[in-house]
């Protein structure tokens, strides 16, 4: 914690906005969670996503993108933008490999991942694709490079980490959370709000919060939207995460806000408790999200539970009918995992899919 805090100082004097405080927690080159050696994904890290359950999972999505492409006539050029250990591109692109191998030939896999250690995983795990894939380390990296896309731009998991400013209704009106130094440790104190950027997002954005609810503000999200405006010319932006709409926001059961740590698969309520030692998320607030995205001209086609997106992108079509005659083979492994994936109160539950097109015709909720 002291690196940490020292980090936190070099910037300026406390209090620091919880933004300021989760930048550093998670993406400080020397002491942020993201940045370190270490596992963060699977059984053997911290927390799982639905890739880990089963390649099917991203087999799916594979299969949706290269429909999208071939229907709607886009260059084949996908771009995941923050692909952590790198297994959704290595199930993603063997599946093409394996059943579409044509198409496979044609298409360009572009992964944007900022952490130094997942670069390296990611080069490791997918040798077997290494001329299909370009890796950058940064965006400025990708469009120095890659100076405009026509496309799919993918993320699984990736919002809900970007960091967040915190703030509480008040009887006086609206507060700030921030992150004070006592006794050598970090805290919560409240302060009014003066930042006009997070008070103007709730008269544009939402939600109007009652008088005692805490909730999170995503700023960085308005950055990123004109980030992928600024490259996108033509193509998809496909948002896998979990969230709620405003009037979710507001609920009773949430006034305490979404803010949460995540250490060896176990929730961690205080955000201040293992800095720089375990993830932090923050549900994304989905009305703000697609109030951004069609301010920068992109026509929201589809939101819904991952569950049935799944379903409508063909995820149906991968089971098999015989893999009950062996219960230790690979195809009972994907029915099982289908099944788990689609089961109501399984993975899928918790998640959406949010699906932006930008000059595509014929694309929508159907």
């Amino acid at each position: 914690m002291r690196n940490l805090i020292n980090r936190l100082l070099e910037c300026h004097d406390p209090p620091w906005d919880f933004a300021e405080y989760m930048e550093v927690a998670l993406y400080d080159p020397a002491v942020g969670y993201y940045m370190q050696p270490e596992v963060k994904l699977g059984y053997k890290g911290d927390f799982y996503t639905s890739n880990h359950v089963h390649p099917v999972f991203a087999e799916t999505l594979a299969l949706y993108f290269m429909t999208v492409i071939k229907t709607q006539r886009l260059s084949p050029f996908i771009c995941e933008w923050g692909a952590g250990d790198g297994q959704f591109a290595n199930h993603a692109l063997s599946y093409l490999k394996n059943k579409f191998p044509d198409f496979y030939n044609k298409v360009t896999y572009i992964i944007l991942e900022t952490s130094p250690y997942h670069r390296k995983v990611i080069e490791e795990k997918l040798q077997a694709h290494k001329k299909k894939i370009s890796l950058y380390s940064s965006f400025a990296e990708l469009t120095k490079s890659i100076t405009s896309f026509e496309g799919i731009v993918f993320s699984n998991e990736l919002i809900d980490a970007f960091p967040v400013h915190r703030v509480k209704m008040a009887d006086s009106g609206l507060q700030e959370i921030k992150v004070a130094l006592q006794d050598n440790q970090l805290v919560e104190i409240t302060v009014p709000c003066e930042n006009t950027d997070i008070i103007n997002w709730f008269d544009t954005y939402g939600p109007k919060l009652p008088e005692g609810y805490s909730t999170e503000v995503n700023l960085a999200l308005k950055e990123w939207m004109n980030q992928i405006r600024s490259w996108l010319n033509k193509g998809l932006l496909v948002t896998i995460d979990y969230g709620y709409k405003n009037d979710e926001l507001v609920q009773p059961h949430r006034k305490d806000g979404s803010i949460r740590g995540y250490k060896n698969h176990h929730l961690v309520t205080n955000p201040l408790k293992k800095p720089g030692e375990m993830d932090l998320t923050a549900h994304v607030a989905w009305d703000a999200f697609n109030q951004l995205a069609e301010e920068q001209g992109f026509i929201t086609s589809y939101h819904g539970s991952q569950e049935q997106f799944l379903i409508k992108s063909g995820i149906l079509t991968f089971l098999d009918a015989e893999a009950h005659l062996n219960p230790f083979s690979e195809a009972f492994k994907k029915n099982q995992a289908i099944q788990s994936l689609l089961h109501p109160s399984g993975m899928s539950a918790f998640f959406q899919v949010n699906i932006q097109n930008l000059s595509l015709k014929n694309l929508n909720n159907d």
